[in-house]
């Protein structure tokens, strides 16, 4: 499985359609948590209101 770091890093530089495919593959991993989802979500959208 993928760890936290391994979707950090994947979400560096990816446009918006290859963002949300890594976001829900994490957050189907059993092994991330729901916190370590939120905080990729906000690397990945630092933007977002």
């Amino acid at each position: 499985m993928h760890t936290f770091d391994d979707y950090k890093e994947a979400l560096e530089g990816a446009g918006p359609k290859l963002k949300e495919m890594i976001l829900d593959h994490a957050a189907h991993n059993r092994e991330i948590s729901f916190p370590e989802v939120l905080k990729l979500r906000r690397l990945a959208y630092p933007d977002a209101v």
